[in-house]
């Protein structure tokens, strides 16, 4: 139906996408996005008593966590810029409770923090995140041939985990059954499992004291660094150059074409209002089976382009003569 959209009124089309968007969801699904949605607003953090002091301490390293988590830099925690946050801390706190082994769970309030970084222009990395498959082999002190499993209780494979969720990145770990009868390279094993990116890693053993070698792969990118928890951080300063999105919010026009009927449009409305760095999506004028939109975005048409890349939910295409970013909807 290529001209559905173009003899549909723009007056209805908002509403019937609604309505396609509560009675297909079952359809949308089989579309979903191929990425992990991480909290990164809930924390978990030591807390010595219940004094007002060791409270107000217990928020401000709580927050320190997630502005590194959602900003994407490791030294946010330390990053002069961010002070006002952190001197309020307990103004951006929703909910905590006291749990075990003397620590504090809290919850803030994320839109919150996020207006915030938007007025003060600074970076915002989204919930939904590529994952990683993380192959580690090690010289001596593991069982399983020497590969960290998801089953490992060891110090190293402990504190990457740990390494990880600070940084707001999910790991894939090989389990015991997989490393042991082998069944491909790890890429090809991390693919099956369902992780975008790839972290190997070569110990000297299974302590923190090791000697770990790291080669990351993501897209058509590699690097090689040193150290037992760079491999983290690094996957993580990656992934938050290529998606966190920065910058004042501005209008962004697109046209997607392949939009054949009010299902597909209800699946790219969708899919444009769960990216984070948009807050806005408006329908422009439709031609055919195209629909431009115009979007209110953080990182102009940049963000847009690396979380497609990502997503696979459209395809980009060559920019019109008017010089629109165009896309097609994936099939």
């Amino acid at each position: 139906m290529p001209n559905f959209l173009a003899n549909f009124s723009l007056r209805y089309l908002r509403p019937a996408a609604i309505l396609c968007l509560i009675a297909g969801a079952a359809g949308l699904t089989d579309t979903a996005l191929a990425l992990t949605r991480v909290e990164v607003y809930q924390v978990t953090v030591p807390l010595t008593d219940r004094s007002e002091g060791s409270q107000s301490a217990a928020f401000e390293a709580a927050l320190k966590i997630v502005l590194i988590r959602v900003t994407g830099h490791r030294s946010a925690g330390e990053e002069a810029a961010f002070a006002p946050l952190y001197g309020n801390a307990r103004r951006y706190v929703q909910q905590y409770r006291a749990v075990a082994d003397s620590k504090e769970w809290v919850a803030f309030d994320g839109a919150a923090i996020e207006r915030w970084l938007t007025q003060n222009s600074q970076p915002l990395w989204g919930r939904d995140r590529p994952s990683t498959f993380v192959w580690v082999s090690v010289q001596t002190g593991t069982e399983n041939g020497g590969i960290l499993t998801a089953e490992d209780t060891s110090e190293l494979k402990q504190a990457i985990d740990t390494a990880a969720a600070e940084r707001g990145i999910p790991l894939v770990w090989p389990t015991t059954a997989s490393a042991s009868t082998g069944g491909g390279s790890p890429a090809d094993l991390g693919h099956r499992m369902g992780a975008e990116g790839l972290l190997v890693g070569r110990a000297s053993n299974a302590t923190m004291a090791a000697s770990v070698r790291w080669t990351l792969q993501f897209e058509d990118r590699s690097s090689e660094f040193s150290g037992p928890l760079e491999g983290v951080n690094r996957a993580a300063d990656m992934y938050a150059g290529l998606f966190a999105a920065s910058g004042a919010v501005a209008p962004v026009d697109i046209e997607v074409s392949g939009v054949a009927d009010v299902h597909d449009y209800a699946i790219v409305q969708a899919y444009l209002e769960s990216l984070n760095f948009i807050t806005h999506v408006s329908v422009e004028s439709l031609s055919g089976d195209s629909v431009k939109f115009r979007l209110t975005s953080r990182g102009g048409i940049d963000s847009l382009q690396h979380a497609v890349t990502l997503s696979g939910k459209l395809q980009s295409l060559p920019a019109g003569d008017n010089g629109v970013a165009r896309f097609q909807l994936r099939r």
